[in-house]
């Protein structure tokens, strides 16, 4: 898999206005493939977002930090091939549903983006840390359904043994995805967390006057493992 830019790497991306460019810079999103920007919006905001930073000494000595560059496990035989499901939008909203009684952790992630593969292992490393405490970690692909891209998907899970739920995107029309789950901007990376009742608390990612960090996404993730 290259690691090319994600400006280059997909033939149908659009081209990124300079102020774009540096809001992708600062964020480490990518906007998708075939993207027009839109205005930023909000995340949305609950008492999970409102956790303090500092109300938790113990939870900042111990956050899951993100490797500086993307990392594979170092004996392949180690590495398990990994499954990956093709759903629509409301295919994942019923997967959601099915969830009940469990924190949902999604990272919403594209191969044509670098930053997007660079923070997955982070993503693993949450659903170690707090899976036995009720989280279910999701990944969602959203590239193409073709061929081409859903074998990109698949060599990267299987490299990063991903043995969590893994997803993909199954609608030609990608951008009809991303407005169908909400992904503000349609940039990537982008996060959600719902909660054990199913309801969305928190989504991180796409607004530049919004920023957050690895910090904010492992608090809200545990004040939703914390609520009842």
């Amino acid at each position: 898999m290259s690691d090319e830019s994600p400006l280059l790497s997909a033939p149908r991306r659009a081209l990124l206005t300079p102020a774009a460019l540096s809001a992708c810079f600062l964020l480490g999103c990518a906007a998708k493939e075939g993207a027009t920007p839109s205005a930023p919006q909000a995340p949305v905001t609950t008492t999970a977002n409102a956790v303090p930073a500092a109300s938790d000494e113990s939870l900042d000595s111990s956050l899951v930090k993100t490797p500086s560059r993307v990392k594979t496990p170092t004996d392949p035989a180690a590495r398990s091939a990994a499954s990956v499901e093709p759903v629509s939008p409301e295919e994942f909203q019923k997967f959601i549903a099915g969830q009940r009684g469990k924190v949902v952790f999604v990272d919403f992630w594209a191969t044509y983006c670098l930053p997007c593969r660079e923070k997955f292992p982070r993503t693993l490393a949450l659903a170690k840390k707090y899976g036995d405490q009720g989280l279910t970690a999701v990944s969602m692909s959203m590239d193409s359904p073709e061929p081409a891209y859903q074998k990109k998907i698949l060599e990267f899970l299987t490299q990063q043994n991903s043995q969590i739920k893994n997803f993909a995107n199954r609608l030609e029309d990608t951008d009809a995805a991303f407005a169908a789950l909400d992904i503000v901007g349609g940039a990537l990376p982008h996060y959600k967390i719902y909660g054990r009742n199913g309801k969305l608390l928190n989504k991180f990612g796409g607004d530049p006057d919004h920023p957050f960090d690895e910090a904010d996404i492992e608090r809200a993730l545990v004040a939703a493992l914390k609520a009842n």
